[in-house]
């Protein structure tokens, strides 16, 4: 007789939950994550760094959306975090990076001008950053810490990257004089890459 009044009661727990605890999504799984580091080993210095993405795929309508991310914070890369690790101070476009774990986005300002965007990993994750935008606006539930100017040069490759790329490198011979690009389509976001460390 008490069977009945179990089921009852777990069909009524099911009923009570949250709406939004029946709706979740779960996207994913095991893809590849394409890199590019650096490592300078040498008198007074040993540091490394790494960019760690995942390649979204070159449309050639992608050409017609370049004025509509006037204004905006946008994803860079698909999927989860495009992320920066550094065990030496950087410079990006003359902004300094301090030493550590960075989330990446880009930003676009309102004239068109575009800058790498960082996040301190570890307080952006604890706050819940996501790299995507919460709705059809492309509106996103995180802001810079660091701002990076990058240049653009449209139409530059003389063959399309299929799969975006992210390019570190540092110059041995001059540490102040590296890059960091990020090839798309025929386009490149460029900003000089310096490595702060006293060699001497």
């Amino acid at each position: 007789m008490r069977f009945p009044l179990l089921t009852s009661l777990a069909t009524a727990l099911c009923l009570a939950l949250p709406a939004t605890a029946q709706k979740v999504q779960v996207f994913g799984g095991n893809g590849e994550r394409a890199s590019s580091s650096q490592i300078l080993f040498g008198p007074g210095i040993m540091a490394g760094m790494a960019v760690n993405y995942s390649q979204p795929t070159w449309k050639e309508s992608h050409n017609e959306l370049m004025d509509s991310l006037k204004g905006k914070l946008l994803r860079l890369g698909k999927d989860w975090w495009t992320t920066f690790n550094t065990s030496v101070d950087v410079e990006f476009g003359g902004v300094k990076v301090p030493k550590g774990s960075y989330l990446l986005g880009l930003s676009c300002d309102k004239e068109g001008k575009f800058s790498l965007a960082l996040l301190d990993a570890a307080k952006a994750l604890k706050a819940g950053a996501a790299p995507w935008p919460l709705d059809d606006q492309g509106t996103m539930n995180w802001k810079p810490d660091i701002l990076a100017p990058m240049e653009l040069h449209k139409d530059v490759a003389d063959t399309s990257v299929t799969k975006m790329t992210m390019t570190l490198k540092a110059n041995a011979e001059d540490l102040a004089d590296g890059s960091f690009t990020i090839a798309w389509g025929k386009h490149e976001l460029r900003t000089k890459l310096a490595v702060l460390a006293d060699t001497k």
